[in-house]
């Protein structure tokens, strides 16, 4: 069983901690050594007075000074550790300020950052430290988790140390694994047709551990919450499952082709947009995301999208780190021995979202010869215990999100609605193809308790097939 110790939750890639936490710490501790200082000369002028009468006293005045050199000690490590993410940060900045054309703006965020430099020459060398060991991180996990035993009377085993630094090296010279804010996809828009198939009620999620539990398996493809608030206004709650090895289902590999690879609109994407529309909500509308693998870069370019307003993003397992911009509260669940979340490539150096965001990653038991297997670091019960390690963790972090649960737990009413989704053919007219016969019929969500059940749609719902070109929909 893992323990808490085993979670790493970084603000970004190297950015372990955000700086304005540091520097009110280093605040902090400086305020305490000046403490420490009036509380030494307290106590020195004690002695003398005492001592003054004929009373031999020895306060504890040398250790008062010492408290205070130890909290200035440590406010000055804390100041270079916050000036070395200020500068990783402003370099990252300064590399998205570059993609957008603003050579105005970047050159005076590399000027900042080359200050801060002038003023430590300490900073230069621990950021190097970070980067590199950043840098190595994913390699490292997929090293061990790869790497064969070496068996008797057999040579070497394949260095997977070389294939894992070539293939992280590759992704970074091909521009992938990050996704910069104001990414669109394009490409023409791939047809489908999605068939709700069940509805029912159900209550907010409270953990990240629900979470996982609510992210569809099986032939579902996309849940849909949409939560009633106690104003009238509407708020949905996404959650999109990861590739299916099936290529009639939306979710297959070459949408994880066209997603990754090509930023074109995949019929997984197309799918996830017909569903939420077809749950309700319009442009504009609050949109909380969450997907597991292929799921993941689902959510990730749909909260990039820009049609809906995306307070919230979690992913699992996902290919990509998109920057989502200060209005999203970006959680993203990594396993340094995942293959699939090591085509994201370490990520952002620096952290992405709204302040509170995180990066959590760990390296699972087991090794894919002595595990679960070859992809067992990437499958969804491994990201299950991960959720439930950080739903017990006291990092402040994690208020953010249990924030997020106890607005949505305000909703005067919360409907659930599962999705199936297929390609249609290329030759096939997606706004003339007849209802699909024979949909796949599930359960509806489980209700919370002493809630209303719905009863769940048996074959096909409303006008029986939601049919989806460019993100339209027309399912009832």
């Amino acid at each position: 069983m893992a323990s808490d110790d085993d979670l790493d939750i970084r603000s970004g890639g190297v950015v372990a901690v955000d700086t304005e936490t540091l520097r009110a710490a280093v605040a902090r501790l400086i305020a305490e050594g000046a403490q420490c200082d009036d509380l030494r000369a307290s106590l020195d002028q004690a002695r003398r007075i005492v001592q003054a009468e004929g009373v031999w006293f020895v306060p504890p005045a040398g250790a008062a000074a010492q408290a205070g050199e130890r909290s200035r000690r440590l406010a000055g490590d804390l100041q270079t550790m916050a000036d070395t993410y200020e500068v990783a940060e402003l370099v990252s900045a300064a590399a998205v300020a570059d993609a957008a054309g603003d050579g105005d703006l970047a050159a005076d965020l590399r000027q900042r950052a080359q200050g801060i430099v002038a003023a430590d020459p300490f900073v230069a060398a621990k950021l190097t430290a970070l980067v590199a060991r950043w840098q190595s991180q994913t390699r490292i996990g997929l090293t061990e988790q790869y790497t064969p035993p070496l068996l008797p009377g057999m040579g070497a085993p394949v260095n997977v140390a070389a294939l894992a630094l070539f293939a992280t090296s590759l992704i970074g010279i091909a521009g992938r694994g990050t996704v910069s804010q104001g990414t669109r996809l394009g490409g023409p828009a791939d047809p489908v047709a999605i068939t709700r198939n069940g509805v029912g009620r159900t209550s907010a999620p409270m953990s990240l551990t629900q979470v996982v539990d609510r992210i569809p398996q099986g032939e579902n493809r996309v849940r849909v919450e949409r939560y009633t608030m106690p104003n009238g206004s509407r708020q949905f709650m996404v959650y999109a499952a990861g590739t299916a090895d099936d290529e009639r289902e939306a979710w297959d590999w070459p949408a994880n082709i066209d997603l990754y690879a090509d930023h074109e609109r995949a019929a997984s994407f197309e799918a996830t947009m017909a569903a939420v529309a077809d749950a309700g909500a319009q442009p504009g509308d609050t949109v909380n995301l969450a997907g597991y693998s292929q799921g993941g870069l689902v959510a990730s370019f749909v909260a990039l999208d820009g049609t809906y307003d995306v307070p919230l993003l979690i992913t699992f397992g996902d290919p990509v780190q998109a920057d989502v911009g200060s209005d999203t509260l970006s959680v993203a669940l990594r396993h340094d021995d995942d293959p699939v979340s090591a085509l994201a490539n370490g990520g952002f150096a620096a952290g992405v979202g709204a302040d509170g965001s995180f990066v959590a990653s760990r390296d699972t038991p087991g090794t894919a010869w002595t595990g679960e297997g070859p992809i067992g670091s990437h499958q969804l019960d491994a990201y299950r215990e991960t959720a439930g390690m950080l739903d017990g963790s006291t990092d402040p972090r994690m208020d953010a999100v249990r924030e997020r649960w106890q607005a949505l737990s305000q909703a005067t009413s919360v409907e659930a609605f599962v999705y199936g989704a297929a390609r249609l053919p290329a030759e096939i007219d997606p706004l003339k193809v007849p209802a699909i016969s024979g949909a796949w019929p599930t359960p509806a969500p489980a209700p919370a308790p002493g809630v209303p059940q719905v009863p769940a749609a048996s074959g096909v719902v409303g006008s029986a097939t939601g049919v989806s070109r460019g993100g339209s929909a027309d399912a009832g």
